[in-house]
């Protein structure tokens, strides 16, 4: 069975101290205590948006959260993720075949920048995801270095029945069940960028900061 996932975050509720209400109706005039700020860091503690807290702690939201929270000695609340497991792996070698019928190896891929995307049909939040990242992928149209690569299980005659009427700009690979399981997807969507190198260095399921998704693609494109 498939897994769907929505982006979820906990929000720290932090309540300031309740105004005393006297008997006589006056309010208390005394001043109301500031709210602790929070900050957000990843597994090597430098320090992120919120956003991409967000996006790093659901990266694989069937995992237990390991979220490290502290309160450092000026009563600032810090939180620190743990690493994302999958990103500095090596990508083993496949072969997905589009819905055009053309065979694409990840051999044939690579020395390039590789957006990946994994979706189904009936995945509402994928769905939802398609104009950004159709929006996104426009930005590189005339890049010949960096390929955006979708891959569903879904029977191509379906996945082009359904492209008929919803526009997604990536490649589209169907019947790729196999490759799917060398990646180990847990949960759709999800977003994964592939380096030069064949190495994960982006892992994510739903996106809320697209400004790191941009940079870790320009970043892995500029590197020689």
């Amino acid at each position: 069975m498939r897994l769907v996932f929505t982006a979820f975050f906990v929000v720290l509720l932090m309540s300031a101290a309740a105004i005393a209400q006297p008997a006589n109706g006056s309010r208390d005039s005394a001043p109301r205590p500031p709210i602790p700020k929070t900050v957000y860091l990843d597994s090597d503690g430098n320090e992120i948006s919120n956003n991409e807290f967000v996006d790093i702690r659901m990266a694989n939201p069937n995992y237990p959260d390991r979220t490290l929270q502290r309160i450092r000695p000026d009563g600032t609340i810090e939180f620190r993720l743990q690493k994302i497991g999958q990103e500095g792996m090596q990508v083993q070698d496949f072969t997905v075949r589009t819905v055009e019928g053309k065979e694409i190896s990840y051999e044939q891929l690579r020395g390039k920048v590789v957006v990946l995307n994994f979706w189904f049909i009936g995945c509402p939040i994928c769905r939802a995801m398609t104009p950004n990242l159709n929006e996104f992928a426009a930005r590189y149209a005339d890049n010949n270095d960096v390929v955006f690569l979708a891959m569903t299980e879904d029977p191509a005659a379906d996945v082009k029945k359904y492209l008929a009427n919803n526009k997604f700009d990536y490649a589209q690979a169907a019947d790729a069940r196999d490759v799917l399981k060398t990646f180990a997807i847990s949960g759709y969507p999800k977003n994964v960028v592939i380096s030069k190198t064949g190495e994960i260095v982006y892992w994510r399921t739903t996106i809320k900061a697209w400004d790191k998704f941009a940079s870790v693609v320009q970043a892995e494109l500029d590197k020689q």
